[in-house]
């Protein structure tokens, strides 16, 4: 099954990222591991999340302490995407560039919270449901986050199997036509 699974351009990007801070367990996914890492300053003030680059590789982080910590580490991982991957001032920018820019950091945070490489070693249960539950427990994040990230997963076997399936059939009749051209 694991064959069929096919990474997104971010996705493959975040798992070269852990595998370059040496981050492989649920348990390292926290704010403190990633930003000795990373060299990022993180701050708790009583403010809404955000970053900056105070300078080339300095970079600070305030995350809102109203939020309890489960959310102070998904907010953690939302601002590291636009830390890491998007630069410049935001209210410079076009609407619908910052929009795109936003979705990513939320896709980011299904692939940096839950990343596949961890979820694929995992010994799953059978039902959807104890699945579900069993990765919002290990990678410590809402049932609702492991939800999407267990059907995003599954919707990425299905198409790889779908494309796997696909290519044989578009492999036999390539086949045939040079068999009938003989």
């Amino acid at each position: 099954m694991q064959s069929y699974y096919q990474m997104t351009v971010l996705e493959k990007w975040t798992e070269d990222l852990y595998k370059r801070m040496h981050l492989n367990q649920p348990s390292q996914i926290n704010i403190s591991y990633i930003s000795d890492r990373l060299n990022i300053w993180v701050h708790y003030l009583d403010v809404r999340s955000k970053c900056i680059e105070a300078s080339a590789g300095m970079y600070s982080m305030f995350i809102d302490n109203r939020l309890p910590s489960s959310l102070q580490r998904l907010e953690f991982l939302h601002e590291l995407c636009h830390l890491l991957r998007h630069a410049g001032e935001d209210t410079l920018m076009p609407e619908r560039f910052t929009s795109s820019q936003e979705d990513e950091s939320e896709r980011f945070i299904l692939y940096a919270a839950m990343p596949y490489s961890m979820i694929s070693r995992m010994p799953l249960p059978e039902l959807r449901e104890e699945a579900i539950q069993q990765v919002a427990a290990e990678f410590q994040v809402p049932v609702e986050l492991a939800l999407q990230r267990i059907d995003q997963i599954q919707r990425r076997i299905l198409q790889g199997q779908l494309l796997a399936v696909m290519g044989r059939a578009e492999s036999k009749t390539t086949h045939k036509r040079q068999l009938l051209r003989e």
